[in-house]
C-alpha cells in the first residue's frame, strides 16, 4: 500500500484586521452620536448641532446669529455650509458602516482571496470616510 500524506491548513487571524474592526465599530458609535448632538456650537443659554439649535428659558438677548426665537429647539438654520457638514458626516458615517461590515466580512471568510478583497475594499472605503470626515471638519 502507497503511503499518504495529509495537509491540514491553519488560518491565523492578524491582530490589525481585528483592532480595525473594533475601531470601525467605535467610529460608528462616535459618528451617532456626534451627528446627534446639539452641542457643536454653544453660546449662554443657546446651543447648536447640525440638524437641530435650542434656546434656554430665561435668556439674555441678543441671541447668536440675531435668532429672535422663543425658548425651545427648533430646526437648524438654513446656510449651505451647515447643510455641507450635516452631508459629509452622514457620508462618514454610511462609508464607515459599509468598511467595517467588509472588514467583519474579511474575518469571517475562510476563502483566502475573498478575505483580501474583503480587506482591500474595506481599507478603500475607510479612506473614503476619512476623506470625508476631515473636510466636514
Amino acid at each position: 500500500m502507497a503511503p499518504t500524506t495529509t495537509i491540514e491548513t491553519i488560518t491565523i487571524t492578524r491582530p490589525l484586521k481585528v483592532i480595525a474592526f473594533i475601531c470601525g465599530v467605535i467610529v460608528v458609535i462616535l459618528m451617532i452620536m456626534a451627528l446627534a448632538s446639539t452641542d457643536w456650537l454653544m453660546a449662554a443659554g443657546w446651543r447648536q448641532g447640525l440638524f437641530v439649535h435650542c434656546i434656554e428659558e430665561d435668556v439674555e438677548s441678543p441671541l447668536p446669529f440675531n435668532l429672535h426665537d422663543p425658548p425651545g429647539c427648533y430646526a437648524s438654520r438654513d446656510v449651505a455650509y451647515i447643510k455641507a457638514t450635516a452631508a459629509l458626516c452622514i457620508i462618514t458615517l454610511i462609508t464607515d458602516v459599509i468598511a467595517t461590515i467588509l472588514t467583519g466580512l474579511g474575518l469571517r471568510t475562510q476563502n483566502h482571496n475573498v478575505k483580501y478583497k474583503f480587506y482591500r475594499i474595506a481599507v478603500l472605503v475607510m479612506l473614503l470616510s476619512l476623506l470625508a470626515v476631515l473636510s466636514a471638519l
